[in-house]
């Protein structure tokens, strides 16, 4: 089957979450299309500073500290990030409140909370909150605040005081940039803080996160399994042996779908 130029796109950010860096005529051969109509795509990516080209080859401009676009993080993956959420919404139970935070793992969840009863969702995510207003069974709330560029993060003192002032989620549904032995970490520091407060009001707290982001190190630490109370993590493959132990060690339940 023939893809367009978007499917296209979103099959190259996957390839390179994955191989970081590949040949241009591998990755012609792996989307099965004319090298002209991957030049082209390969412009159009690398003028948003996704991608960058280079004698021959393609590499992803992802190094740890730079956080992709909403739309860009949205598509990579995103059959396991239906599967992470469709996994996480069996821990949700009716008449709670629950958080979401405004990775693009979570824009997955809504659509597997309309048979619930009774949710309160509090939200950062502008994304997030159009789809579960959408939903009448359920009680929305948005933190106030700034709304960051592109990845409609609502984030900053205002939002940190209302979840301080009114907020205490029975479960909150957070991702994360990276994880390895030594902890959980983040891409961007106000995200940061935001879900450091978020993990330190709510009674319980899930971390969904997929294999390409295993035993990698940004600079922003949100945990490090002993601090702040992440009950579970929720996953598309078993991580290594070195991760495991840390999540054992500190009483972590891996859940692998």
């Amino acid at each position: 089957m023939t893809l367009n130029q978007n499917e296209r796109e979103k099959k190259i950010i996957e390839i390179l979450m994955n191989k970081k860096s590949i040949d241009v005529n591998t990755l012609k051969d792996l989307l099965k299309t004319s090298i002209s109509t991957l030049r082209r795509d390969l412009i159009a990516l690398e003028s948003t500073n996704i991608i960058k080209r280079s004698h021959g080859s393609v590499s992803l401009l992802q190094n740890s500290n730079i956080e992709f676009a909403y739309a860009t993080r949205r598509q990579a993956n995103e059959d396991i990030k239906n599967k992470l959420c469709r996994k996480a919404s069996q821990f949700i139970t009716d008449n709670s409140a629950i958080f979401l935070d405004a990775s693009s793992t979570l824009s997955f969840l809504p659509k597997y909370l309309s048979n619930k009863k009774n949710l309160h969702i509090i939200t950062n995510s502008i994304h997030i909150a159009l789809e579960i207003n959408h939903l009448n069974n359920i009680d929305l709330s948005i933190l106030g605040g700034k709304v960051a560029f592109d990845s409609g993060a609502v984030l900053g003192g205002k939002a940190l005081s209302d979840l301080i002032n009114y907020f205490r989620p029975d479960l909150s549904f957070l991702s994360c940039s990276s994880i390895n032995e030594s902890g959980i970490f983040m891409a961007d520091e106000e995200q940061n803080i935001l879900k450091k407060t978020i993990l330190h009001y709510s009674k319980h707290s899930i971390l969904l996160i997929d294999h390409t982001k295993f035993e990698k190190k940004d600079y922003i630490i949100l945990s490090d399994f002993r601090d702040y109370g992440i009950d579970k993590i929720i996953t598309d493959a078993t991580p290594s042996e070195e991760i495991c132990k840390s999540l054992r060690k500190n009483c972590i339940d891996l859940v692998v779908i």
